[in-house]
């Protein structure tokens, strides 16, 4: 059994220094994914509730909430889409065929965009900004390629 911890832990700090590498990168952050928040609480109760018995467990306990916690986290990196969610990936910019900014104004706050960025496969990915349409459309036209369309729709 602390073989399979041990194997965890590696995985999970391995995880944990990918997400960070990328996660550095993001040049235009997108709002955190609360839902990983609420995923790494449940996760929290359902791990701690056992019994603690060596430091292999306390060790992947806290990189395997550590790593869920951070997977809220996205935005538009320098070379890449930085995805967030619990099955956050990277999506290369090329593989992009088409972005749908949806500004979305909520009385007294910040404006807001959701943008859905559709791959070549069909992939919908949707984000949500803390910016202007004008902004975010200013800053998706330096990282992505120029043949891809970005279309602004409203709800």
């Amino acid at each position: 059994m602390t073989g399979l911890l041990i194997f965890l832990d590696i995985m999970f700090i391995a995880v944990f220094g990918f997400n960070l590498y990328w996660q550095s990168q993001i040049i235009v952050p997108a709002k955190y994914k609360s839902s990983c928040l609420i995923l790494a609480a449940i996760f929290a109760v359902w791990i701690l509730s056992g019994p603690i018995n060596s430091w292999a467990y306390i060790i992947m306990a806290a990189a395997f909430l550590t790593v869920t916690l951070m997977q809220g986290t996205g935005g538009l990196g320098a070379k890449r889409l930085v995805t967030n969610g619990f099955f956050a990936t990277l999506i290369n910019y090329k593989s992009i065929s088409h972005v749908t900014l949806i500004p979305v104004q909520v009385l007294h706050a910040k404006p807001q965009v959701i943008s859905i960025f559709t791959t070549i496969n069909r992939q919908n990915i949707q984000m949500t900004f803390n910016r202007s349409v004008d902004e975010l459309k200013q800053e998706l036209r330096q990282v992505i390629p120029q043949n891809i369309e970005i279309e602004v729709s409203q709800l």
